[in-house]
């Protein structure tokens, strides 16, 4: 498994390859009229990563996260990008069109084999959902609960654990009980 400390440089650079050379690619180039335009674009967001599951296959959600991390690059930042390289774009519409779900059609996904219409709503969906798999996959979880402390309370799995008494949070109300670490027992699991 790929060391946790690498992570912030794959990040940062799933981010600059994303935003810079997939945009490019996609600014320069007339997509919609190229046959499996779409499906080679989605193979090239995961094609730099892919090493990293073929080194060590344990390595499988880094690489679909920071794929899907250059795809959300391309699709949040196209138009911003596009204007940058000298083709003027209303950013005030794309990104009401790209991030609030509505019913506009943007353009058709061209997969070579079948072509689909694209939706707002399907869009701004798809960017959430991949914020969201991103967050899971590149296990976002963890950063904030050592960010919030939360960790000795949440990160008891393969423990067993023993409630030896519960405190009442409120002095007077009873009913809200937690547990605190002076109150469990851990057990390592063999």
């Amino acid at each position: 498994m790929l060391r946790a400390n690498k992570t912030p440089f794959l990040l940062v650079f799933a981010v600059v390859y994303g935003l810079v050379f997939i945009n490019y690619i996609d600014v320069v180039t007339p997509g919609g009229n190229i046959g499996g335009y779409h499906l080679w674009l989605v193979l090239m967001y995961f094609l730099p990563f892919a090493v990293l599951s073929v080194v060590d296959i344990k390595n499988w959600k880094l690489t679909l996260g920071l794929g899907l991390v250059a795809s959300v690059m391309n699709d949040v930042f196209y138009g911003l990008i596009r204007n940058l390289m000298g083709q003027p774009y209303d950013l005030t519409r794309y990104y009401s069109l790209w991030l609030i779900p509505q019913s506009t059609k943007l353009f058709s996904l061209n997969l070579g084999f079948i072509t689909i219409p694209v939706l707002s709503w399907m869009m701004a969906a798809s960017i959430y959902i991949r914020f969201g798999a991103v967050f899971m996959l590149l296990d976002g979880h963890k950063y904030l609960l050592a960010k919030w402390n939360l960790s000795a309370y949440l990160s008891l799995r393969g423990q067993k654990v023993k409630v030896g008494g519960l405190k009442p949070i409120r002095q007077y109300e009873p009913e809200f009980l937690v547990a605190t670490p002076e109150t469990l027992e851990i057990e390592e699991s063999a």
